[in-house]
C-alpha cells in the first residue's frame, strides 16, 4: 500500500483555534505514517511546524485578489503534482476554492472542515465550495450547512476537535510564567485566550468591565487577556486606564502567544469559547463560556450536552456576554473552590471521553481514505461517516 499524502490548507497560520487544530491534526497524521504538506499565507505557527518536520509552502490563501487566486491554483496543483498529493484538505473558503480549481486541474480530490457559523452574504457565497466531503465540528454547524448553504446532509461528517491531553496536562509547572508577568501565587487569576478581533475583542473588553465588581469581593484578582488583533489598542487602552486607576497591575495582557498550556494552568477561572474551552477543560479548570454567539455561562454537567451541540459557542443561549453576567459567574467560582475543583475533574474527564485527538485523528483518516477510494486513486477502504 503507497504512503498516504496528505496536503492542508489554510487562509494563514497565525494564533487561532482552526489554524491550532490543523497543526494537531498534522502532527498526528505525521505519527499515523502519513507524509503531510500544509500551505498558507503563513504567521507565528509556522514555528511549530517547523519544530515538527513538516512541509509548508507560503501562497497568498488568505486573499481574494484574482491574481492571488490564480498565484494560488497554480501553486497548489505544482505542489500537488510534485509530491503526488492523494488529497487536500482545506480549512476555510478561500483555500477551499483555490483547492475545487487544483481538483480541476490535477483530478485530486478535495475536502473541507467548516470550523464554524460561516456568512452566507452574496461575495462570501461565491467563494464557498465544500468539496467531496464536509468535516463539520458540531451538530449545529452540520444543519446550518443544511439549512442555508444546501450541502446534502450525506456528504457531512460531524467530527469534533481534538485535544492532545499530553499537552494540555494539568501537571504543567506555569511558575516561570506567573513570575514572567508578575503574578503571584496569591492572585486569583481570570485568563481569556482569543483572537481579539471583531467580537471575540469585545469580550476581552466586558471582562475589563467586570473587574470592579469582582474586586470588590477578592480584590487580588488579576485578568490575563492573550491574543492580539484589531481590537488590541483599544482593549490596551482601557487595560491602562484601568490599571493607573486602581494603581496596580490588574489587566495583564501578553499578545500572541505558543505557551498557551503554561498560561492556561494558571487561572482559576478559564473564560473562552470553542476549541479554547476544551483546551481549558483538559487542564481541569472551571469554564465560563461567553462568546459573541451568546452567554451560556458556567461550564457544567447539566448544561454540557447542550453547549457540546454548539461546539462551546455560546450558540444556543438568549442572553448575551455583557460585564454583570461575567462578574457573578467569576465570583460564584472564585467563592466555591471545592466546586470549581470538580468541575475542573469533569471538564478533563469529558474530554477524554468525547474529544480525544487519537479519535478525531482515526475518524479524518478514514473520511481521506474513503474519499480516495471513490476517486479511485489507491485501494484504501473505508465505511461512510
Amino acid at each position: 500500500m503507497e504512503r498516504l499524502t496528505v496536503l492542508l490548507t489554510l487562509m494563514a497560520l497565525d494564533a487561532g483555534g482552526a489554524e491550532t487544530h490543523a497543526i494537531t491534526l498534522a502532527q498526528q497524521l505525521k505519527k499515523r505514517g502519513v507524509r503531510v504538506i500544509m500551505a498558507s499565507h503563513g504567521g507565528k505557527l509556522t514555528a511549530e511546524l517547523d519544530r515538527s518536520g513538516i512541509e509548508h509552502f507560503i501562497l497568498p490563501l488568505d486573499r481574494k485578489l484574482p491574481s492571488s487566486l490564480v498565484h494560488s491554483v497554480k501553486g497548489l496543483s505544482g505542489i500537488v503534482k510534485k509530491y503526488g498529493v492523494n488529497i487536500i484538505h482545506a480549512h476555510a473558503r478561500i483555500p477551499a476554492w483555490v483547492s475545487q480549481w487544483v481538483t480541476y486541474l490535477t483530478g485530486c480530490p478535495y475536502i473541507t472542515t467548516s470550523h464554524g457559523i460561516y456568512s452566507t452574504s452574496w461575495g462570501m457565497g461565491f467563494l464557498t465550495t465544500w468539496g467531496r466531503r464536509i468535516i463539520a465540528v458540531s451538530e449545529d454547524v452540520k444543519y446550518h450547512l443544511i439549512n442555508n448553504f444546501k450541502v446534502d446532509a450525506g456528504k457531512i461528517c460531524v467530527i469534533p476537535n481534538g485535544i492532545d491531553l499530553e499537552r494540555f496536562n494539568p501537571r504543567v509547572d506555569s511558575t516561570s510564567v506567573a513570575q514572567e508577568l508578575g503574578i503571584g501565587p496569591e492572585d486569583y487569576k481570570i485568563v481569556y485566550i482569543s483572537r481579539l478581533m471583531g467580537a471575540r475583542g469585545e469580550i476581552a473588553l466586558r471582562l475589563i468591565e467586570a473587574l470592579p465588581e469582582i474586586q470588590r469581593d477578592f480584590p487580588s484578582t488579576k485578568l490575563v487577556i492573550v491574543g492580539e488583533g484589531d481590537k488590541y489598542g483599544v482593549i490596551k487602552s482601557l487595560a491602562q486606564e484601568y490599571n493607573s486607576r486602581v494603581r496596580d497591575n490588574k489587566v495583564i495582557l501578553t499578545g500572541a502567544r505558543l505557551d498557551t498550556p503554561l498560561l492556561m494552568n494558571m487561572a482559576h477561572v478559564a473564560v473562552g469559547v470553542g476549541r479554547v474551552a476544551l483546551e481549558a477543560m483538559a487542564m481541569e479548570k472551571p469554564v465560563i463560556i461567553a462568546g459573541e454567539a451568546g452567554f451560556m455561562g458556567i461550564l457544567t454537567p447539566e448544561n454540557f450536552e447542550q453547549a457540546r451541540k454548539h461546539n462551546f459557542s455560546g450558540r444556543g443561549s438568549d442572553k448575551k456576554t455583557e460585564a454583570p453576567v461575567l462578574a457573578d459567574a467569576i465570583k460564584r467560582l472564585l467563592a466555591n473552590p471545592g466546586w470549581s475543583r470538580e468541575l475542573g475533574t469533569f471538564g478533563r474527564q469529558a474530554v477524554n471521553k468525547y474529544f480525544s485527538i487519537e479519535a478525531m485523528t482515526d475518524q479524518i483518516l478514514k473520511v481521506y481514505h474513503q474519499v480516495i477510494e471513490e476517486r479511485g486513486h489507491t485501494s484504501f477502504s473505508g465505511d461512510r461517516c
